[in-house]
């Protein structure tokens, strides 16, 4: 509320100064001209003094589109906390970590502690840890599947997904220092995931070879401390004393939403990726493979371990960052209609400016036609509509597609300027040239909203164009 009446007390203030300037101007005009009465040297003040006017309402234009602005931002932000908060609800971007296979064991540590007599002795202290086992070979496919969910007048893109795959165990137990025992009927297999809240099901967890052999159900959790591996599932195991290598089949339903990622956690890594969804943008390692086209789009990756700098046997405490390779996918959301809202405020100054010189190209041929000149009120009336278009562009695009709602905003400013300005100054053509010019315009901007790779271009080729136009205007000294 502040900032709305600062905005409102700057505009006032500018408007003051505006008037002031206008009179200023003019009455140096009328005491330096002595014959203002010759046809030339009145159109030359006029010119002078509507570009004077064409200025000022430039700069006060500023901000009702600062104003418009702040409140796309605000919007904008409005929007986010409900796409975060439907994604809390319904899953947000999941990473899938696993499967690892996890040995607790045991080790001793002596001490030395003084007793009360001072003699000094030896005292055993049994110390409990775990190893995390990664896979020999980790291959899995994923399907996801896109939809989206509404709170109000916003909607958050989210998805189900399909996870199948397989794991092969094959390894050698380390040398662990002071090694009391492993307890090889206490293993576990454990999923690393983001939220376990996004789990719609387990479908397949199923363990084949001599290595292992599991009658237990999966339980929640993992109780593991090290990244990316403190929340999931897990499933406990027995192990053969002497490692023998086994695989893991696994198929699992996941909900989430803006994203989904996979640990290249396998001495060998290979991913299938493939949704409905035809707007992806890779991060992390980048796909061997890819196809996109307008029904969706597929990757694959294939990492090596080498790619990495943590080992395929660990310790749990010892804090290993397993997040520093992934191979992670963002469903990406081309140009929200705020984004779009925001570039064609970039140009919003420059529409304005661009309008006002072609009124001032009629102010040139006011004697010529003997039509009627546009006052200072009828200009700043042209530049309220102008800057009204982006108020309603923002309402109507909150309710209906972007493009429904440019040609519903734009049509204010295309049907009411040409119509007033063709009756202000009693002449059908230069309402018609107002149009054609108006239509080119918001022509103009479209594209370059549409055209995002083109925009710089565009928008540079526009003001060029302004340029020369001035130039042209000004050839004979104004």
């Amino acid at each position: 509320m502040t900032e709305l009446l600062f905005g409102l007390l700057a505009l006032l203030l500018l408007a003051i100064f505006g008037f002031g300037a206008f009179v200023l101007v003019k009455t140096g005009v009328n005491r330096l001209n002595i014959n203002l009465d010759l046809p030339e040297v009145h159109a030359r003040s006029s010119l002078l003094l509507k570009g004077v006017l064409a200025l000022t309402l430039c700069l006060l234009a500023i901000v009702p589109l600062s104003m418009v602005h702040d409140m796309a931002n605000e919007r904008e932000y409005l929007y986010k906390d409900v796409v975060n908060e439907i994604g809390q609800s319904w899953g947000s971007e999941q990473t899938l970590a696993g499967p690892v296979l996890v040995l607790p064991y045991s080790y001793i540590v002596v001490q030395e502690v003084e007793t009360t007599e001072g003699e000094v002795r030896e005292r055993r202290v049994r110390h409990h840890d775990e190893l995390v086992i990664l896979p020999k070979n980790l291959s899995l496919q994923s399907g996801l599947t896109h939809d989206f969910r509404t709170r109000g007048i916003y909607q958050s893109l989210v998805y189900q997904s399909v996870i199948e795959g397989e794991a092969q165990f094959a390894f050698d137990l380390p040398t662990i220092t002071n090694l009391e025992h492993f307890y090889f009927d206490a293993a576990r297999l454990a999923f690393g995931l983001s939220a376990n809240k996004a789990i719609d099901g387990v479908d397949v967890f199923e363990v084949t070879g001599e290595g292992a052999t599991s009658d237990a159900s999966l339980m929640s959790g993992t109780g593991l401390n090290t990244n990316a591996l403190q929340r999931g599932f897990h499933r406990p195991v027995s192990l053969a004393e002497t490692p023998m290598p086994f695989t893991l089949h696994f198929k699992l339903r996941l909900r989430g939403s803006q994203g989904i990622g996979f640990l290249p956690l396998g001495e060998s890594s290979t991913f299938q990726l493939h949704t409905d969804w035809p707007h992806p943008s890779f991060s992390g390692a980048l796909p061997s493979v890819r196809h996109i086209n307008e029904g969706g789009f597929s990757a694959e990756w294939d990492i090596s371990h080498l790619s990495r700098n943590y080992p395929q046997v660990f310790v749990d405490s010892s804090n290993v960052n397993l997040e520093e390779a992934n191979a992670y996918t963002q469903l990406f959301q081309p140009n929200t209609h705020y984004g779009k809202i925001e570039r064609s405020l970039k140009y919003g100054l420059l529409f304005v400016a661009l309008t006002f010189i072609v009124l001032m190209m009629f102010e040139l041929g006011v004697k010529k036609d003997n039509t009627q000149s546009l006052s200072a009120l009828q200009y700043a009336m042209v530049g309220a509509a102008m800057t009204l278009f982006y108020l309603v562009l923002l309402a109507l695009s909150e309710h209906m597609s972007f493009t429904m709602a440019f040609l519903a905003a734009a049509s204010i400013p295309l049907v009411s300027i040409p119509a007033y300005v063709g009756s202000a100054t009693g002449s059908v053509r230069r309402g018609v040239i107002m149009l054609s010019m108006l239509i080119g315009l918001y022509a103009l901007l479209y594209s370059i909203l549409r055209l995002e790779d083109y925009a710089l271009l565009m928008g540079s080729g526009l003001l060029v164009a302004v340029l020369l136009t001035l130039m042209f205007m000004t050839r004979k000294g104004g």
